[in-house]
């Protein structure tokens, strides 16, 4: 063979394979799991992809990056509580983010027993805590924040099996969000957000940390029935790390010890789509329990602000489905901690 067919050959395999990893990293906050499909087909198939792909990783600085990244939990399949290795320096994405992303693909496909060679110094554990689809147990209660774990309780809703053409995203149900207020509801502050809100007790995982790091994850899926126009919505979660149990909806953002949220903007109007949202929170010394929180956020179309909208939210067809929460313990060797989350 000509040796400058053998080197065009090569670099369209490599061409062929940042192409994938690109799209990899693009989809990883959603559902579409083609291309890293194809991809691991290719690697599996191809041995000059997987010698292409190991040269990849030889550069151990990407790899030490790709490895501290969070969203390598994104590219394998769960494995929820099993130890997998854990990158060292957060921001993987600012430098050569496809060698990077590389090292986390071949690692995932070869097993871990190749990542210690390169001296990764950490390790973590992922434990998933619920897959909620409300398929079973008792239908949210609508009383507000909810006092007690493990119980959903919030703003007016419902749970039902499909609604004008629309159906769950997982399973035969999914929760309806009906109004922003509940029973008993005593502030008359203006409330233009529907929430369902859970409490799950970290205690044992934050005993079980002994100084490393915990990061609770949370995602949910949003859908509507069409909308007019002049209306839009976001959907929206919410992860709220609290010292002790008895918030109420005045005092929760000043007894939150920490908070992170995510949101799918700009809801659309297709009632075949479901849209999804994430956060993730690196719990901080203290913490005893976290509050999640799903929720629907009413914005004015267009120029309009807030106070041009009513006072009290009702939902013609708004629809939750499929919320995950998960921990992360992050065993981080002495004099390599992470000081930030990704």
């Amino acid at each position: 063979m000509n040796p400058d067919d053998s080197s065009s050959s090569h670099r369209s395999l490599e061409q062929r394979l940042l192409h994938l990893l690109q799209a990899v990293r693009d989809t990883r906050d959603t559902r579409d799991t083609s291309a890293r499909a194809e991809l691991n087909t290719l690697l599996r198939e191809n041995a000059d992809a997987r010698s292409t792909m190991a040269r990849l990783m030889v550069d151990e600085q990407a790899l030490t990056s790709r490895l501290r990244d969070d969203s390598i939990v994104a590219l394998l399949e769960p494995a929820p509580a099993v130890e997998t290795p854990l990158r060292t320096t957060p921001r993987w994405f600012a430098w050569r983010p496809l060698t990077a992303a590389a090292a986390g693909l071949v690692i995932g496909l070869f097993s871990a027993s190749m990542v210690f060679g390169f001296s990764v110094r950490s390790l973590e554990k992922v434990v998933s805590l619920f897959q909620d689809s409300f398929e079973g147990g008792p239908a949210p209660l609508v009383k507000g924040m909810p006092q007690e774990v493990n119980l959903w309780s919030g703003d007016f809703s419902e749970v039902v099996e499909k609604y004008e053409g629309l159906k769950p995203a997982q399973g035969t149900k999914m929760a309806r969000m009906l109004r922003s207020d509940f029973e008993g509801k005593a502030s008359s502050m203006p409330n233009r957000q529907g929430d369902l809100s859970r409490v799950i007790d970290v205690r044992p995982f934050m005993r079980e940390a002994n100084g490393s790091e915990i990061v609770m994850t949370l995602s949910a899926l949003f859908n509507a029935a069409p909308f007019p126009d002049s209306q839009r919505y976001d959907g929206v979660v919410t992860l709220y790390a609290l010292g002790e149990l008895g918030s109420t909806e005045e005092s929760l953002m000043e007894d939150a010890l920490a908070i992170s949220n995510g949101s799918c903007k700009s809801m659309d109007r297709d009632p075949s789509t479901w849209e999804s949202a994430t956060s993730r929170l690196l719990l901080p010394t203290g913490t005893e329990f976290v509050m999640l929180k799903v929720s629907f956020r009413r914005w004015p179309k267009g120029s309009g602000d807030q106070p041009s909208l009513p006072d009290l939210m009702t939902f013609a067809g708004h629809f939750v489905d499929d919320v995950r929460a998960s921990v992360t313990i992050r065993k981080v060797a002495p004099n390599h901690r992470n000081e930030v989350l990704p």
